[in-house]
């Protein structure tokens, strides 16, 4: 029983990962839009902050669950 709970917050986990990274992606392709132009509005520049800080945030979050699966396998 233990077992199968495990599989599910592992499937859990992957699930995660790959919407992390999907949002991850995302955000760098609105970033890359707004980096290819050449001015930025006051509000542009304060939405590129926040995106930055998010995608900065969901990178964290990424290597939070890559860094607890590799401590979960098993050594031998």
């Amino acid at each position: 029983m233990q077992e199968n709970a495990t599989r599910r917050d592992d499937m859990g986990s992957v699930e995660d990962l790959e919407a992390l990274r999907k949002q991850h992606q995302d955000l760098e392709a609105k970033l890359q839009v707004m980096d290819r132009q050449l001015y930025l509005t006051a509000k542009e520049e304060v939405e590129r902050a926040r995106l930055k800080k998010e995608k900065l945030a969901i990178k964290d979050r990424i290597h939070l669950l890559l860094s607890r699966a590799s401590a979960e396998q098993p050594s031998g």
